[in-house]
């Protein structure tokens, strides 16, 4: 016999609700308002020298970190009904996505730090 299982045992293993997709929320929360918190910080430092190219941070940064805020909390109302309905999780896009754009932004600040 194979140790596998099948999609009825599957079927009928019981829910476990635990708190996951909610930790997942508030650390997307955490990871969106850091994400704002940071790029204020660069946009203090780039201020001083250049404070066109500081708001045009500013109003490019932080829209983006409201984005990831108000994805998180679509993303989790959405998810908190699937365990009862046994469908899948959302997939990985929103994290990928962010992920991309912390790279991003670490390199624009590494180049201006190199830079000037």
């Amino acid at each position: 016999m194979p140790d596998h299982d099948t999609g009825d045992e599957r079927a009928r293993a019981p829910v476990d609700p635990g708190l996951q997709i909610e930790r997942t929320t508030l650390a997307w929360l955490r990871t969106g308002l850091s994400f704002a918190v940071g790029s204020l910080v660069l946009t203090r430092f780039i201020a001083q020298t250049r404070p066109l190219v500081a708001l045009g941070c500013v109003l490019a940064l932080l829209p983006v970190a409201v984005l990831v805020g108000v994805l998180a909390v679509r993303r989790y109302r959405a998810d908190s009904a699937l365990p009862q309905h046994r469908q899948p999780l959302a997939d990985g896009a929103l994290p990928a996505g962010v992920a991309l754009l912390a790279v991003l932004v670490g390199a624009v600040g590494m180049v201006y730090a190199v830079l000037l």
